[in-house]
């Protein structure tokens, strides 16, 4: 969007939501998805952050 080139390979506040988090990280790992690490669980649900083909970071998530 013009305008926006400075928000280009930052974090985006987009949640995908994924009913079972470490089978998608599985399945996206292989097909070369880039992720900044495995799956991490917290109290309130299970996460993992990835990035596009340009740098920007989203997360991959479910609630608990």
């Amino acid at each position: 969007m013009k305008g926006q080139e400075d928000r280009i390979g930052t974090f985006s506040p987009v949640i995908f939501a994924a009913p079972d988090v470490e089978k998608t990280y599985e399945e996206l790992k292989a097909r070369g998805v880039e992720f900044d690490g495995p799956p991490e669980k917290q109290p309130w649900g299970t996460f993992a952050k990835f990035k596009d083909s340009e740098g920007n970071q989203f997360v991959l998530g479910t609630p608990k």
